[in-house]
């Protein structure tokens, strides 16, 4: 976008959507403030995301909907919040009707916007994709970024910056749960995530509880259950099949933050397409295992330097479905946990194992 005219001094960045799509938009957040470095930026941003914003170095300011618990005088307010700012521009990475009405009601100058958008007539300045092949979700943000003013960035990182008050928190949590000083909680740790906000991109309970048995019994590891508030069940259920004092839950218990610290405290991730998989593959010292069913892991997929995928055989997928067709009902399955479709029970806890016992063989962890 030619920058010509009256400067751009507030700028309006809207991004609401899920924990991972968040991470995967911050190398966008970087791409504009290089290219307005004094500029001030605003991120406006959904609660269950917003740590991802309030620690980044490229945003002055970050607004939080709260929507679980926003009512109609929060959003009035919210709107005259934004209005008072009185932004240059405005930048939606997303692109639904509600982004683009808050765009709108921002009264934002210039308002950018990407041509499928269905309310995009909200907006006064489109930025055309037709003719762009499919690529992951960081470059198609880059691309929106870029055609709004951001410079170009040549290495895309995600960003989510942590405290030391983190650190701590991450050391304390081994500490409480794995008394280092016994030697049955010697050994590496592995770290899994059952839960999901798809039930179609969830992996069998049961799968897990195999892994990590054998995990345990081969490698001595220590396992570290992950996920958000809601999945404790799921945890429950894993360590009551496990019986060992060589696992513990962390699900619910932490921030976004906090789960970064204690994710980089172990050598594998094992977890299906999720935001814990794009926090955890930004982390080089840590393997990620990603495990790929409904959805595309060229657009969604892991971005860093050390991570395997995994995904079932189908030819049905990425369907990008939350309810699955060819589904039947596994009556070996926890009635508390929603089935497990049939391309994510196609990848075996072997598979996993197998990527695990390869990687330790090369470099060898001591027990």
């Amino acid at each position: 976008m030619e920058k010509t005219g009256k400067p751009v001094e507030n700028i309006l960045i809207i991004k609401l959507s899920s924990i991972g799509d968040c991470l995967l938009s911050t190398p966008a957040v970087e791409s504009i403030r290089k290219g307005y470095p004094d500029s001030f930026i605003t991120w406006l941003i959904e609660d269950k995301a917003k740590d991802i914003a309030f620690l980044n170095p490229y945003a002055n300011e970050v607004l939080v909907i709260d929507k679980n618990n926003f009512k109609f005088k929060d959003y009035l307010s919210l709107i005259k919040k934004l209005r008072r700012r009185r932004y240059d521009l405005s930048i939606d990475l997303q692109g639904v009707d509600r982004t683009s009405i808050f765009a709108f009601l921002s009264g934002a100058r210039i308002r950018c916007y990407e041509e499928y958008a269905t309310l995009g007539f909200l907006g006064n300045k489109k930025i055309i994709r037709k003719g762009r092949p499919l690529e992951h979700a960081v470059k198609f943000y880059l691309f929106l970024a870029e055609n709004c003013g951001g410079a170009k960035v040549e290495e895309p990182e995600l960003k989510l910056l942590t405290s030391e008050e983190d650190k701590r928190f991450a050391a304390d949590f081994l500490e409480n749960n794995f008394n280092a000083d016994d030697d049955v909680n010697k050994g590496i740790f592995i770290g899994i995530n059952p839960g999901g906000t798809w039930k179609t991109k969830k992996w069998p309970v049961k799968y897990f509880i195999e892994l990590s048995k054998k995990l345990i019994d081969y490698f001595n590891a220590n396992i570290i259950i992950f996920g958000g508030s809601g999945e404790e069940y799921l945890a429950g259920d894993i360590l009551k099949a496990l019986n060992s004092r060589k696992a513990a839950s962390a699900v619910g218990k932490t921030n976004l933050k906090q789960a970064k610290e204690l994710l980089a405290k172990t050598s594998f991730f094992i977890t299906p397409d999720s935001g814990l998989m794009h926090i955890a593959s930004s982390i080089e010292s840590l393997k990620t295992i990603a495990l790929f069913g409904p959805t595309d892991s060229r657009l969604t997929g892991p971005v860093g330097k050390n991570w395997t995928l995994l995904k079932g055989n189908l030819m049905c997928i990425p369907c990008f479905k939350k309810d699955c067709p060819l589904n039947k009902s596994d009556k070996t399955d926890n009635n508390n946990h929603a089935e497990c479709v049939l391309c994510m029970k196609r990848i075996t806890p072997d598979s996993v194992f197998d990527i695990i016992k390869k990687d330790l063989e090369k470099t060898p962890f001591k027990i």
